[in-house]
């Protein structure tokens, strides 16, 4: 990432939580942190956890990050904190750039942040009457991601929508949004449209649909995997077994119990590795508000 991404990104990232800014420029912004960015951030859960038990109001911290892009010799030489002392208190000053620690703190907070959110395209401006209101309808988006395993690995993710207004499934869903200008946001001039299903059938309805489109997938490779494992079983019996054969002489108890145990233990390792299985996880999810009455 360059500056400029780096900068994007963090920007994005602070308006997205609803933290104020206090100054911005292409090279550096100050900011204050919301209580969501702060509890992911700043690294005081004592603080926070005082302030769940008391319902005090919270004091977020400020920070200034700087996107200026420093030397190695610089980074090594430069201390990663500093403080100032201003009339509306202290701010941390931090240099944020490609491998710094905060900069990958703020990639696990969004990461963690954005598996489940709530969006709402924006309307066109200038195009809606301000007397009228426009329907939205509320759409459940999953991103999943299916594993084939083996002894090789194959992953394939699907962005899949359903409406909970009608149960309309859009394999393509994702697709789609790429194209949309959304928002944390309620637009205003717009309605939101009653659903039809809850969210745990919403989501029954979509793996319903991944499993039958799984059930019809192309098995074969699953057949090979089974077969390579089925001669690799073989392959370490015709090893082991003749010599647990030959250790039939009492003092040989301990080492055929020995071999024995290393004998299940090749069984259970080629059995992991080689069986064939197919795994489903979702990644991530949000409700989407789109025009529209689907």
């Amino acid at each position: 990432m360059n500056t400029k991404q780096i900068h994007k990104f963090v920007v994005a990232y602070l308006d997205s939580t609803g933290s104020h800014f206090i100054e911005k420029s292409p090279s550096h912004v100050t900011v204050k942190l919301s209580p969501d960015a702060d509890r992911a951030l700043s690294n005081r859960p004592y603080y926070w956890s005082f302030v769940d038990r008391t319902g005090s109001v919270p004091e977020t911290m400020t920070y200034k990050w700087s996107f200026e892009n420093p030397s190695m010799a610089d980074r090594a030489a430069a201390t990663p904190i500093t403080y100032v002392m201003t009339e509306s208190g202290r701010i941390i000053q931090e240099d944020v750039y490609f491998g710094s620690r905060r900069l990958q703190q703020l990639f696990e907070a969004t990461s963690l942040g954005g598996r489940c959110v709530t969006l709402f395209e924006e309307p066109p401006r200038g195009r809606i009457d301000p007397l009228s209101s426009l329907p939205y309808t509320a759409w459940l988006g999953v991103n999943f991601k299916v594993g084939f395993e083996c002894d090789m690995k194959r992953e394939e993710i699907y962005g899949w929508g359903i409406s909970l207004a009608t149960g309309v499934i859009n394999e393509r869903f994702m697709e789609t949004l790429k194209v949309k200008k959304l928002s944390p946001r309620l637009p205003s001039n717009i309605h939101l449209m009653k659903n039809g299903m809850s969210l745990r059938k919403g989501m029954n309805q979509l793996e319903l649909t991944m499993e039958r489109k799984l059930k019809n997938t192309d098995f074969s490779w699953a057949v090979e995997a089974e077969q390579r494992r089925q001669d690799e079983l073989e392959r370490i019996r015709q090893y082991y077994l003749p010599m647990l054969d030959n250790m039939g002489h009492p003092d040989q108890k301990e080492q055929k119990e020995a071999v024995t145990a290393r004998y299940k233990q090749r069984e259970a390792e080629i059995d992991w590795q080689y069986r064939p299985r197919v795994s489903l996880t979702v990644m991530n999810c949000g409700i989407f508000h789109l025009p529209g009455i689907h």
